[in-house]
């Protein structure tokens, strides 16, 4: 009872609904990368903190409107984005302004990185591209995005990008894509009804979570070969760990908020476990 009543919470819905939780994802992931390196904290880089939280805002939002149709109007996320249309669209434009002012204190190079970025995520749902539907690309398509969104582009902006730290960027292409296998579990169905081929529904649950565990252990190797000192690699197993067993307990019948505070929050708890150690 107590935590029907916590999924129910209009807080918690918020976060969910309103893609707030997710945008809060992506500002951890980008101060992990400056906890990580370090990069030095000052206006540019602290700018750009705000402009990943809005601009991941954006995308999800205007993603999540524009997918709502006669399919999944009736949805309990559609009608409450409906509810809230007009707050929404509020918020969205607010964001739109400030996300176009921020892109001043960026270099040309991170922002034709990051204009590639945004064409990729529009196209991955918006018609006739609809990259979603090339089911065994999507979850790279989606890590790719978020690695260049939260990490290559402050490694360009302060000269870090360099061959070693190309391992860090693999490891966190290969962490992001097995949460994305999570999200294929969630939506087997879902996809097979649409005709969309993933790794989950043509060769089934355990072959898609033996590929997560395949794709933990590598993301573990290539970040062994970035930072190998004893405070990282404590937090990294304890992280693989947790992964593991996300991957272990997750199936089909679990509460879609499972996923979306869960499944996407191991990017938060990933931030906190190397700020901790």
């Amino acid at each position: 009872m107590k935590i029907k009543n916590w999924i129910n919470s209009p807080v918690v819905k918020a976060l969910v609904y309103a893609n707030v939780f997710i945008s809060i994802c992506a500002l951890s992931q980008v101060l992990l990368t400056y906890h990580l390196f370090p990069i030095p904290v000052n206006f540019e880089n602290n700018s750009y903190l705000l402009f990943i939280l809005l601009s991941t805002y954006l995308q999800y939002n205007i993603q999540r409107g524009y997918m709502i149709g006669p399919h999944n109007i009736n949805s309990e996320r559609s009608q409450w984005l409906l509810k809230r249309k007009k707050i929404l669209l509020f918020s969205i434009a607010i964001s739109l302004i400030t996300v176009m002012f921020l892109c001043n204190n960026l270099s040309w190079t991170s922002i034709g990185v990051m204009v590639g970025a945004e064409i990729i995520s529009t196209l991955y749902y918006i018609q006739p591209f609809n990259l979603r539907r090339h089911g065994y690309i999507k979850p790279f398509l989606i890590s790719f995005v978020w690695v260049i969104s939260c990490s290559l582009v402050p490694l360009i902006e302060n000269q870090l990008l360099t061959s070693h730290s190309i391992w860090y960027l693999v490891s966190q292409v290969l962490f992001i894509s097995v949460l994305c296998f999570l999200f294929d579990i969630k939506d087997i169905k879902h996809d097979y009804d649409s005709g969309v081929n993933t790794y989950a529904n043509k060769f089934g649950e355990k072959a898609t979570k033996m590929m997560c565990i395949c794709s933990v252990a590598l993301a573990f190797f290539c970040f062994y070969q970035f930072r190998h000192d004893v405070d990282s690699l404590i937090a990294s197993i304890v992280l693989r760990t947790l992964v593991i067993l996300t991957v272990l307990l997750t199936n089909q019948k679990r509460h879609h908020f499972y996923y979306y505070l869960w499944v996407d929050g191991l990017m938060l708890i990933q931030s906190i476990l190397f700020f901790v150690f």
